[in-house]
């Protein structure tokens, strides 16, 4: 399993750009609802990611992109989200 996964962010300021998520303590990603993702975490100081996209009615497919980028290239650093085509994501935040 990849240490990290990247999802870009079409957001501005320090919003915007690659995010990186470490993968170590996640425990499970949940199709929230709409327009959101959560990632959930176990323990430690960030207890969840919240992610947004644009697209209403896509959220499992979202949750299915981030499943696979965690259990993608066995080994690996980095494992990089490839949303379905239309996608895209406007803002992270760690709580």
């Amino acid at each position: 399993m990849a240490k990290f996964i990247e999802i870009y962010s079409s957001g501005s300021g320090l919003d915007g750009g690659n995010v990186l998520i470490g993968v170590d303590n996640v425990v499970g990603v949940d199709a929230a609802s709409g327009t959101t993702t959560v990632v959930k975490f176990n323990g430690g100081v960030i207890d969840e990611c919240t992610i947004t996209h644009d697209s209403v009615g896509t959220t499992p497919s979202v949750r299915d992109a981030i499943n696979y980028a965690l259990t993608a290239n066995p080994g690996g650093v980095k494992a990089k989200v490839q949303l379905p085509s239309g996608i895209t994501v406007s803002n992270i935040v760690w709580s």
